[in-house]
Order: C-alpha cells, then structure tokens, then sequence
C-alpha cells in the first residue's frame, strides 16, 4: 500500500510537471505567433507610410519644379518688359485729365476730355515691381495652398 501511494504520488507529481511545461511550451509558441503577426503588420503599415510618403514628397516636388518654371516665366517676361522700356520700343503712360480740354503738352484731349502722360523708364519700373511683387506673392500663396491639398489627400487616404 504504501508503495502504491508512492507510485501515485509520483505518477500524479510527474503528470502535474508534464502538463505544466505542455501549456507553457503551448503558450509560449502562441506569444510567438502573436507577436509574429504583429510585427508583420507593423511591417506592412511602416511600408505603406513610407510608400505615401515617398509619393507625398514627389508631388511637393513637382509643385516646387511647376512654381520656379512659372516664376522663371514670370521674370522672363518681366525682363523683357523692362528692356523694351529702357530702349523705348514700348513705353507706359497714364491718363490725365485736364479741365478746359486741352491736355499737358498742348494736344487736344479725347471726347471724355482725357489725354495720357508718358511715364519715364525709372518710374514705369517702380510701378511694375509692384504688380510682379503682387504676382510672386500670389503664385506663393496658390503653390502653399496646393501643397496643402496634396498633404490633405494623402492624410485622407491614409485614414
């Protein structure tokens, strides 16, 4: 009898380790697969950014290259406005009322009782750095609302 107790006592203690290392070794294997799993998961998400990020900045960039192509043409034109005033192959005028019809420099003024000044080169290129100022700023302003959107469509497709 008392070797009878012993074998089950043995026989219960060696049952009760087997299971034991059974359902660690089963959890163990189940944390490895879980954490493989997500660790793919993250893989494929960190791709994914990387990928939006990647078409995010080649559309920034080609918002950059349109912006100096349109700023380039800008100055282009710009400069050669400037020229052909400088050389007097255009020139710029204002009107100008005189009252009595008749105008500045002793030319009868039109029906609305107006005649035009010629400005000088100096000052029609004070006048007109306004107007490219104005122009640049705008062209910024539209390039920094462009690139707005894409970032916007990008977090939208993301979400």
């Amino acid at each position: 009898m008392k070797r009878t107790i012993m074998m089950t006592a043995i026989a219960l203690m060696t049952g009760v380790l087997a299971g034991y290392w059974f359902c660690h070794a089963r959890w163990e294997a189940d944390t490895e697969r879980m954490n493989a799993s997500q660790a793919r998961e993250e893989s494929e998400r960190l791709k994914k950014a990387l990928e939006d990020n990647r078409n995010l900045q080649e559309t920034v960039r080609g918002l950059q290259a349109r912006m100096k192509k349109e700023n380039d043409h800008a100055k282009r034109e710009y400069d050669a406005l400037l020229a052909r005033l400088h050389r007097g192959t255009a020139r710029m005028s204002v009107p100008v009322r005189k009252d009595g019809g008749v105008s500045c420099t002793g030319r009868a003024a039109d029906d609305a009782g107006q005649t035009r000044a010629e400005l000088d080169p100096e000052t029609a290129e004070r006048i007109l750095s306004v107007g490219r100022d104005g122009d640049e700023a705008i062209r910024e302003l539209n390039q920094c609302i462009d690139q707005y959107r894409a970032v916007e469509k990008a977090c939208k497709q993301t979400a």
